[in-house]
């Protein structure tokens, strides 16, 4: 989860967090790369991933595509191209396997122009440092502003974030996933946001670039007509997260994921309260603070904090081990995700990236009989987390495009019991 901002809204109602959310849209945003469903694009033609790479380890049949994410990290890695990519397998007997569910990267380093050789410079002379355009877009075109055609959704809108004004209550993950959610009332601000997704993400720390190699793809990529029918396409867009202040969290080492205190506060009596207290699990607990999150915006499909924390489903289960500290419900701090396999090109830590949430299965599957023809009961996933390379390694002597997996940690969705 992630941190907040001492900042909040003008009505002092609300406070913003380190999280973007992406929401789902019809109508183009002006970037055509960033999407749901659909097909895939690469940022060269001519240069395709390995089909191994869009296989279900499962059934080893093609996967569907969830979302294509124009990735560009301004604050990070200012002069690279960057795109990821979120598979799954729609069949029902690969549903809840390992491997059903997968991720890569695909990264283009910058290719800059030749330097001169070092000279020794004169004293007191002053060198001017070029400067990084924070204006630029994450989910926009190319790091190059006169080359880009494609305009960030999340910077499209220059009014104030939509705050939810009638947030719903949810009983269990199906009612996300099922339910058409209620369009959040605006808040007023007398300053707008920040109108660039890289700025909302609030990455201040340049990562250095590194040298390494990549293979040629071992198996070509195929017509679209050998994937199974596509998602719905739809567009995406963005805000920043705002969530309720009006009991302020309190983070810190004892509290370190905000609004977890109070998350069991109800009207039960005392001997009846005690009973259940002794019943609830911590994925009961855990599970209640992702809805209670949700539920306050609740339209979101992603949530997007590079380097930060996911917004666990379970704290009980193997995905969560590798973020939630043992004793504990509550998600550790920010950083390299512990236990999971390194990055396979340049062998760094993996760091959180972005995770789906369950509103985004609506938003596929809606009105779309064939799909649940497919799958027979629609997907059963909570969250799916993501984790990619902290580096954004790639080909630094040739330049060329590079497709790399990243971790994929799936919290499948599960019966929350709730004592009567």
């Amino acid at each position: 989860m992630a941190s907040y901002d001492s900042d909040s809204s003008s009505d002092g109602d609300e406070l913003q967090t380190n999280v973007t959310l992406g929401y789902a849209t019809e109508e183009s945003t002006g970037d055509e790369i960033s999407h749901i469903g659909g097909q895939p694009t690469w940022l060269d033609s001519n240069t395709t991933p390995s089909a191994a790479l869009a296989r279900c380890k499962a059934c080893n049949g093609y996967m569907s595509l969830l979302l294509q994410l124009h990735a560009d990290l301004q604050q990070h890695f200012p002069e690279d191209e960057r795109r990821l990519f979120v598979w799954c397998c729609r069949k029902k007997q690969c549903s809840k396997k390992s491997g059903s569910v997968r991720a890569f990267r695909e990264v283009k380093k910058a290719k800059f122009t030749t330097k001169p050789q070092a000279q020794p410079l004169p004293a007191n002379s002053i060198v001017s440092q070029p400067k990084v355009d924070l204006g630029s877009q994450l989910f926009g075109g190319s790091s190059t502003p006169t080359t880009n055609t494609n305009r960030n959704p999340f910077s499209s809108d220059p009014s104030p974030p939509q705050s939810n004004g009638n947030p719903f209550s949810l009983s269990d993950l199906s009612s996300l996933a099922a339910k058409p959610p209620q369009k959040p009332a605006q808040s007023e601000s007398p300053s707008p946001p920040t109108t660039t997704f890289a700025d909302k993400l609030k990455i201040s720390s340049p990562t250095a670039a590194i040298t390494t190699t990549t293979a040629n793809p071992s198996e070509s990529w195929p017509p679209e007509s050998s994937f199974p029918l596509p998602f719905r396409h739809s567009y995406l867009d963005a805000e920043a997260e705002y969530l309720d202040a009006a009991n302020p969290p309190a983070a810190g080492p004892s509290n370190p994921n905000p609004l977890i205190t109070n998350l069991d506060e109800d009207d039960t009596p005392s001997s009846a309260r005690a009973e259940k207290d002794l019943y609830e699990s911590s994925h009961d607990k855990t599970f209640s603070h992702f809805t209670k999150i949700l539920s306050q915006n609740p339209e979101q499909i992603l949530r997007y904090e590079f380097a930060g924390r996911p917004l666990l489903y379970s704290s009980t289960d193997a995905v969560a081990a590798h973020f939630v500290l043992p004793g504990h419900s509550h998600v550790r701090t920010s950083g390299p995700i512990k236990g999971i396999p390194r990055c396979g090109i340049c062998g760094s830590a993996r760091v959180f990236e972005c995770q789906l949430v369950p509103h985004l299965i609506y938003e596929l599957e809606k009105d779309d009989e064939e799909a649940m023809k497919i799958d027979g009961v629609g997907m059963e996933w909570g969250t799916i987390i993501v984790g990619t390379c902290s580096k954004n390694c790639g080909d630094e002597e040739n330049r060329k495009v590079v497709f790399q997996e990243e971790w994929v940690g799936v919290q499948w969705e599960e019966e929350v019991r709730r004592k009567g």
